[in-house]
C-alpha cells in the first residue's frame, strides 16, 4: 500500500483532496488511460466486507474516494486521517465541466428512463457544449454484452454509471476490458439530483458534514440505512484496538 493510500475496513482510499483527485483524473483522461473510480461511503464499505467478490472488485479499482464523512471519521479513529470527504456528485460535476472545456465524449448509464431524460436535458441546459454521445436507462441485465459493446463503439472518454452499488461496480469491472480508454465512475443517485427528483442538502449543512441528516429528514424511510454508520464506526473502533 502506497504512502498516499489509507486503508479503512480493507478498502484502500486515496488520501487526496478534491483538487488532487481532479488533477489525477484529468491527467489519465488526457493520456487515454482506462480508469475505474469508486466513490465509497460507509454503507458501501460494509457491503464489500460481507461480499468477498465485491471486495476484490473494489480493491482492483484505480481510485477510491471517501464519499461520506463517516469514512473520514473512521480514518481518524485509526490514526491514519484522510484529508477530506470528496463527494462523488461534486467530482462528477467537475468532470462534466472539464469534458465540455476539452470537447470530451460523455456517456450516461443508469436510472429510470424519465429520470435519465430529465437529467440529460438539465445537463444540456447548464453545459450546452457538452458532448453527450449516448445514454441508456439502468433497467437491464448487467451481463448484457450488447449494451456494453454499443457504448464501447461510441469510444467515450467518460462513462457515468448510476446503477447503485454494488451493481454499478460489477458492471464496470465486468465490461472494462471492452474499452480502449475512458474514465468509468459509479455515481449512485446523481442523475436523480440532476433531474431535480432529489435535492442535495443546503451548502451550509454540507460544509458542516450533516448532509446525512438532511437526507433523513427528506426521506424518513432511510433510517434503517442510517444505522449502518454507527455499526461501521463500532467495527472500526474494534479494529483500531
Amino acid at each position: 500500500m502506497s504512502l498516499d493510500t489509507v486503508k479503512v475496513q480493507n478498502i484502500p482510499f486515496q488520501n487526496y483532496n478534491f483538487d488532487e483527485f481532479m488533477a489525477a483524473f484529468e491527467e489519465r483522461i488526457d493520456t487515454e488511460q482506462k480508469t475505474f473510480v469508486v466513490t465509497a461511503n460507509p454503507e458501501l464499505v460494509m457491503a464489500a466486507n460481507r461480499d468477498p467478490k465485491y471486495l476484490q472488485i473494489l480493491q482492483e479499482a484505480d481510485y477510491i474516494t471517501p464519499d461520506g464523512i463517516g469514512v473520514v471519521i473512521a480514518s481518524k479513529l485509526l490514526k491514519t486521517p484522510l484529508k477530506e470527504r470528496v463527494a462523488g456528485f461534486d467530482l462528477m460535476n467537475a468532470l462534466l465541466k472539464h469534458a465540455q472545456e476539452k470537447g470530451l465524449k460523455v456517456y450516461l448509464l443508469g436510472a429510470k428512463e424519465k429520470t435519465l431524460e430529465k437529467a440529460y436535458h438539465k445537463m444540456k441546459e447548464q453545459l450546452p457544449e457538452l458532448n453527450i454521445v449516448g445514454r441508456h436507462h439502468g433497467y437491464f441485465d448487467i451481463s448484457d454484452e450488447q449494451i456494453a459493446n454499443e457504448i464501447a463503439n461510441l469510444d467515450p472518454d467518460l462513462v457515468f454509471v448510476a446503477l447503485g452499488f454494488p451493481k454499478q461496480e460489477y458492471w464496470i469491472h465486468q465490461h472494462l476490458h471492452r474499452f480502449q480508454k475512458g474514465l468509468f465512475m459509479g455515481i449512485g443517485g446523481s442523475f436523480d439530483v440532476w433531474a431535480g427528483e432529489m435535492k442535495r442538502a443546503p451548502q451550509l449543512l454540507i460544509n458542516l458534514h450533516m448532509e446525512w441528516l438532511y437526507r433523513l429528514f427528506k426521506q424518513p424511510t432511510r433510517w434503517r440505512r442510517m444505522l449502518v454508520l454507527p455499526q461501521f464506526l463500532l467495527k472500526v473502533m474494534k479494529e483500531g484496538k
